[in-house]
């Protein structure tokens, strides 16, 4: 049954995304062993659009963890529970939830035993900027405890780049780019009993940092960034956006960008054709997103659950008026249109 309702999430999950994203590339996602344990590590920037997004279009049917406080609403802990989320406490959950995580980080060890995925943000937390944060010791605890649980075994990691071309905004692009896996037991001590936690975290932090657009610390983040965006940067693709960032050479600006005339009449249309869909969101939902990594979360899966019950009560509507092959006509050209407006504004 849990198989079932976890195929039938992913499913309804990724069909959602094909509507939501411009594009959706995924870029060597075969280094995705199936054969052995295996940790994925992506950066984490987008909030839980990160998590659902590898949920939809993963290899094999990992597990994740994600901050528990987003399994306080009923609807959302059963869309998570059902795509094999597990809720991860922090210090701002209240310092008494913390003791939950050995329970938690037991389970994951028995998860590795089995040979199964679990994935994780190694960051602890999350970020717009195209920036890749330190790295928390979470991800290293979980290791140690599978290797004190079962010493025998090889966990390998598999670092993951999130690249977004505008996160908060709709509708986008998004790129999963996978890194070279490598094991992780030759960072265990049997001896000591411990894990070499600098090496092994300098190791995933700068292969995380190669698969996602990186503005070191050391740079003016503001101006590189403006600049990026100027030159129409392809965010998705972030080995030579990030050579480019080594070099030290900052893009000259962009020619001005007047606005887009067509562009501009397509969004009111959308806005006017969808209006019993959009106006609640823009001017209920949207004013309840707690922060700006959230706009995409909240968005999407406002659309996933708004949408359809638009369409249904449209539909219904039309019957009281027409013939049912004229009301399928305009249902189906109207979601044609949406989708093509995703595809192509």
């Amino acid at each position: 049954m849990r198989t079932i309702l976890y195929l039938a999430f992913k499913r309804f999950i990724r069909t959602g995304f094909h509507c939501y994203y411009k594009e959706i590339r995924r870029t060597h996602i075969e280094r995705v062993p199936l054969d052995r344990p295996v940790m994925l590590l992506p950066n984490h920037q987008n909030a839980l659009m990160d998590p659902l997004l590898y949920a939809a279009f993963a290899k094999g049917k990992p597990y994740f963890l994600t901050r528990s406080d987003v399994f306080g609403n009923k609807l959302l802990k059963w869309i998570f529970q059902g795509m094999r989320m597990m809720p991860v406490y922090r210090l701002r959950d209240g310092r008494e939830t913390l003791s939950k995580n050995q329970a938690v980080f037991e389970r994951c060890a028995l998860l590795f035993s089995q040979g199964e995925q679990l994935l994780l943000f190694p960051e602890a937390n999350h970020n717009l900027k195209r920036q890749v944060r330190p790295l928390s010791k979470g991800f290293t605890r979980i290791l140690s405890q599978s290797y004190e649980n079962n010493p025998d075994q090889d966990i390998t990691i598999v670092p993951v780049g999130m690249n977004y071309q505008n996160a908060a905004h709709f509708p986008d692009r998004v790129a999963l780019y996978f890194g070279e896996p490598f094991p992780t037991r030759r960072y265990w001590s049997e001896d000591n009993q411990e894990l070499d936690f600098g090496s092994l975290r300098d190791r995933t932090y700068h292969a995380i940092a190669e698969l996602t657009t990186h503005i070191p610390t050391n740079a003016d983040y503001e101006l590189w960034e403006q600049r990026l965006e100027e030159n129409h940067t392809d965010f998705l693709d972030p080995v030579p956006v990030n050579a480019l960032i080594a070099k030290g050479e900052l893009p000259k600006p962009g020619p001005f960008q007047s606005a887009q005339g067509l562009g501009k009449i397509w969004d009111v249309l959308f806005r006017v054709i969808n209006a019993p869909a959009w106006l609640p969101w823009r001017y209920i939902v949207s004013k309840k997103v707690p922060e700006p990594e959230f706009a995409s979360t909240f968005r999407f899966l406002y659309c996933l659950l708004a949408f359809p019950v638009f369409y249904l009560l449209l539909t219904g509507l039309l019957l009281f008026f027409l013939p049912p092959g004229a009301v399928l006509s305009i249902v189906v050209l109207l979601f044609l249109h949406n989708l093509a407006y995703v595809k192509f504004r």
